[in-house]
Formats: C-alpha cells, sequence, structure tokens
C-alpha cells in the first residue's frame, strides 16, 4: 500500500497502515516491511501529505513498541542515492529521537551510522545531520562528543559552537509515551494503582529524607543517565603510539621519557574505551614502573595515564591494581619531610 506509485492510492495506504497499526492486536507484525517501505517511498515524496503520513506511520510504529527497531530501519536510508531520500531519512530520526528520546534506542549503531550522512556530498543532508547531532545532544550532553571525534576539526568545531548554543536548555523531556507507558499511567489512575503508587511513595520518602524526591535520576533516559563508554568502540591503545615510543619511554633522558608518556596520556584521553589485550597490559606495566621515575613530571603523568587506564577498561584493570598500589603509597609518602 505505501509502495503505491499512484500518489492518491500512496495516502490512502499510508492512511490504512496508521489505522491497521493503531488498532491491529500485533501492530508490529509487519514493522519492518512498513518501515522499509516508507524509508523508500514516502518520507521524500513529492506530495507533503505523503512524507507527513510517512513520518506518522513512523512515529506510530514507535510508539506501539518501542522506537528502536524502526530507527534501525531508517538507518538504511542513509544509503540512499538520492540526497532528499537521505536527508528525509535523517529527519525522521531526528523526529524519533525528539519524540521519545535516546533511552529506547540503539545509540552505538546510530552514532556510527552519523559517518555518511556527515560526509555527504550534499549540503542540505550535512546540515540536517548537524540538526540531528544538536538534537542527540540535548539528551547526551557531553557523552555524544567521544562518538565525534573523528569528523573533521572544522566541521567538530562548528558542531561544538551548536551544542554550546543549547547547553543552558534544561534535559528534554519524551514528549510522545510509548503504549506501554500509557497503560502504566493509567494503570497508576486507577485506586489500585494509586494504593501502590503512594505505597512506593512512602518507602521512596523513608530512604531519601521525608519529602519524596528521588532525585535527579536517569528514569527519563537523559543525560543524566548515558554512559559513553557502554556504545564506545574500544580502541586498541597500541596502535595510536608513534614508532619510536618504546624506546623513548626508557630513555635515559627525562625529557625523552616525560614525551613519551606524554603522548600516551594524549592517545588515552581520546579514547573512551579500551581494548583488553596483552599490549595494553604491558602499558599499564610499564606506568606502574614509572610511578618511581626520579622526575615527577613523569611520574605524575605515569599515575594519571593509570587513571585513564582504569576508566577505560574498568573491570579488566582489576589484576593490575595489586601490581600498581604499592608504587602509588610508596610514591605519597615521599616529600613529606621537611
Amino acid at each position: 500500500m505505501v509502495l503505491d506509485t499512484n500518489m492518491a492510492a500512496q495516502e490512502a495506504g499510508l492512511a490504512t497502515a496508521i489505522a491497521f497499526v493503531q488498532n491491529a492486536p500485533n501492530p508490529t507484525r509487519r514493522r519492518e516491511e512498513i518501515v522499509a517501505g516508507v524509508v523508500s517511498k514516502c518520507l521524500a515524496a513529492t506530495k507533503a501529505g505523503t512524507r507527513t503520513l510517512g513520518l506518522e506511520l513512523l512515529l506510530l510504529l514507535s510508539e506501539v513498541d518501542t522506537p528502536g527497531p524502526v530507527v534501525t530501519g531508517v538507518l538504511e536510508g542513509f544509503d540512499a542515492k538520492q540526497p532528499k531520500a537521505v536527508s528525509a531519512a535523517v529527519t525522521a530520526v531526528r523526529e524519533i529521537v525528539r519524540a521519545f528520546g535516546v533511552k529506547f534506542i540503539n545509540l552505538k549503531a546510530l552514532l556510527k551510522a552519523l559517518a555518511k550522512p556527515f560526509a555527504h556530498k550534499d549540503n542540505a543532508v550535512r546540515a540536517e545531520t548537524q540538526q540531528l547531532a544538536v538534537e542527540l545532544y540535548r539528551w547526551m550532553r557531553q557523552a555524544i562528543l567521544p562518538s565525534l571525534q573523528d569528523l573533521t576539526p572544522v566541521l567538530l568545531k562548528d558542531l561544538e559552537s551548536q551544542f554550546a548554543a543549547v547547553a543552558s536548555e534544561p534535559l528534554p523531556k519524551q514528549g510522545r509515551l510509548l503504549r506501554s507507558q500509557q497503560e502504566a499511567e493509567e494503570f497508576d489512575s486507577t485506586p489500585a494503582g494509586a494504593g501502590q503508587h503512594a505505597g512506593a511513595g512512602a518507602s521512596t520518602a523513608s530512604h531519601d529524607g521525608g519529602d519524596g524526591a528521588a532525585g535527579n535520576d536517569a528514569s527519563d533516559g537523559t543525560a543524566a543517565g548515558i554512559d559513553a563508554w557502554e556504545f564506545a568502540d574500544p580502541v586498541d591503545i597500541t596502535k595510536k603510539l608513534p614508532d619510536d615510543y618504546y624506546e623513548m619511554v626508557a630513555s635515559s633522558k627525562w625529557k625523552e621519557r616525560k614525551e613519551a608518556v606524554q603522548q600516551l596520556h594524549d592517545s588515552l584521553q581520546k579514547a573512551v574505551r579500551l581494548q583488553n589485550s596483552s599490549g595494553t597490559g604491558d602499558l599499564i606495566q610499564d606506568m606502574g614502573k614509572k610511578i618511581a621515575d626520579i622526575n615527577i613530571i613523569v611520574a605524575t603523568v605515569a599515575i594519571q595515564s593509570l587513571g585513564l587506564f582504569a576508566s577505560g577498561l574498568r573491570q579488566p584493570f582489576t589484576p593490575y591494581v595489586h601490581s600498581t598500589l604499592p608504587a602509588l603509597i610508596e610514591r605519597s609518602k615521599e616529600r613529606k619531610q621537611t
């Protein structure tokens, strides 16, 4: 229906599809097929009515279940041949994010997919992708930045300027509820639901000081609950170092050692998540030894690098705590005598 070449029939097909999704007992049964048709034939259609109905159908498919599979389908539109089709797909993703936030979608896949429209030859596509990035920033805040580091310096600077313009805005709220959320709200409005809610509120009050305020939690999926590490690709830090790193870090000249550990430190700062490998372990062990370096600058940067290793590896860093902690304790005892 949504693929009909007759424009009037296509609009009628979209209206029928919307009615089906609204009323069918299993509205996601044809979801993949419907999304593919809307992306390929409706989002960039000539008639504004077709475009509007197509977008509403995508939003409705998101609402009746979850936006994740819908966004995954729309991302296929980023590979379209016609620039207007790519731009329309980017716009659709932005509208889904604006309506439902980022809590229910695969952020890792979405952020990786941005590379294609950002590199598109068409100015309109690139401009629309920037608007999508700004919308994502509203929800993710600083957590989005590591995923944009491969962009050109000029584009990244432009984006950071746009981010700064909205940084003072309050975190957005989900504007359109999923059907499951609507049902939960309806239940809460019943006597049984209100009774359960009151009991839960009393329990919360007993734990938060008595006023029932839970604070700024991550229940709405906004920046407070987003961890950039979770959707970042692991980086092999050994491949980010210069060829002469190992020679420099073992040099008898402190300036060369300082330059080497600083290069490692700078590379670690750019990597949100680290790949756990034997090479990474060797670097950690070496930084552990550098804690006792005779030069305080080398030792300080080594300690800072160990902190970055810990945050980039998380659980896999645990075995190295036992080998590096004694050196840290010894270093902390120094220079305390007058």
